[in-house]
């Protein structure tokens, strides 16, 4: 299913100024790789505001409802094809104290890769091509030994949202993957 939706996006963006700049990110590349159905679908795009204009592209070709857009976090919720995806800007994140909702600004593929949970949650499928990025360099081989591990220092990861302590827990218990040692030491 993820294959027919890249293409079919692949061709929405075709010579345009998105091509080679979108990305499928997170759980359903996860997901596609271990044959799993996908739940969600999250794009991101290396593009100032790019996931709000690509979203707004999408419905200007009548490809997706009218976006949803969610300002303060640069990014946007369509229905296409009746997924809802959500779509965002590469990002670089930081954190008030005491605030699980992040403070963004535009940044790197790789600031938007290491900003994430998880290896395993941190590859990406070009939307172009269907080519597989790995930008943590461990997400792939954390997928074969089956491990949940921190893209960065799971000390900071946890302290900006607590939260992703049980997704640990949640994703080790749903794919059957044992928590990185490191990591589990933080949760």
């Amino acid at each position: 299913m993820l294959t027919t939706i890249r293409k079919q996006l692949a061709a929405a963006i075709r010579d345009t100024a998105f091509e080679g700049k979108v990305w499928l990110a997170g759980g359903c590349v996860r997901d596609e790789i271990l044959g799993r159905k996908t739940r969600d679908i999250d794009l991101t795009v290396e593009l100032p505001d790019g996931g709000i204009k690509l979203a707004k592209h999408l419905h200007k070709l009548k490809l997706a409802s009218r976006p949803v857009v969610y300002k303060q976090f640069g990014t946007a919720l369509v229905c296409y094809n009746g997924w809802k995806i959500e779509l965002g800007m590469t990002r670089k994140e930081s954190y008030r104290y005491r605030s699980r909702k992040p403070d963004v600004q535009f940044g790197t593929l790789q600031e938007d890769v290491m900003r994430r949970d998880f290896t395993i949650n941190s590859l990406l499928m070009n939307v172009t091509d269907g080519k597989i990025a790995d930008l943590s360099g461990l997400g792939l081989a954390d997928l074969e030994n089956k491990l949940v591990r921190a893209t960065s220092h799971p000390e900071i990861i946890f302290k900006e949202d607590p939260l992703r302590m049980l997704r640990a827990i949640r994703f080790a218990t749903e794919l059957n993957f044992m928590i990185e040692a490191r990591t589990r030491q933080y949760i």
